[in-house]
């Protein structure tokens, strides 16, 4: 993930296969902010999953468990209708929201680097 660029490149060694738009957490507070960094791949889930009341995410990559930050959807009703479809600026709540979230989500393995920066 890029954070200048708001963006998620998937990566076969050296090469980009596939760059998504992005939006990462809101920079200035702890608690929204998308930390840089190395991590891994601990667990996903194909949702859709209600991380506040009434919003719900699918494809979740998660990669930060400690502060269950992951790669997931925008966010969605219930019934799988978009709330907020923005991306390419600091919008979410600390994880990655990610165009074409099933693609990720796909690509994605258990144990696989992401890099944050």
């Amino acid at each position: 993930m890029d954070i200048e660029c708001q963006r998620v490149r998937l990566h076969e060694g050296q090469q980009v296969i596939a760059p998504y738009a992005a939006a990462i957490g809101v920079p200035g507070d702890p608690a929204t902010a998308t930390t840089p960094g190395v991590y891994f791949v601990v667990e996903k889930e194909k949702g859709p999953i209600e991380n506040v009341p009434g919003v719900f995410a699918a494809d979740i990559v998660l990669f930060d468990r400690l502060n269950g930050v992951g790669l997931h959807s925008v966010p969605m009703h219930a019934s799988g209708k978009v709330l907020d479809s923005r991306l390419g600026q600091p919008i979410a709540a600390g994880c990655v929201r990610v165009e074409h979230s099933a693609a990720v989500f796909e690509f994605a393995k258990v144990g696989m680097w992401v890099y944050i920066h």
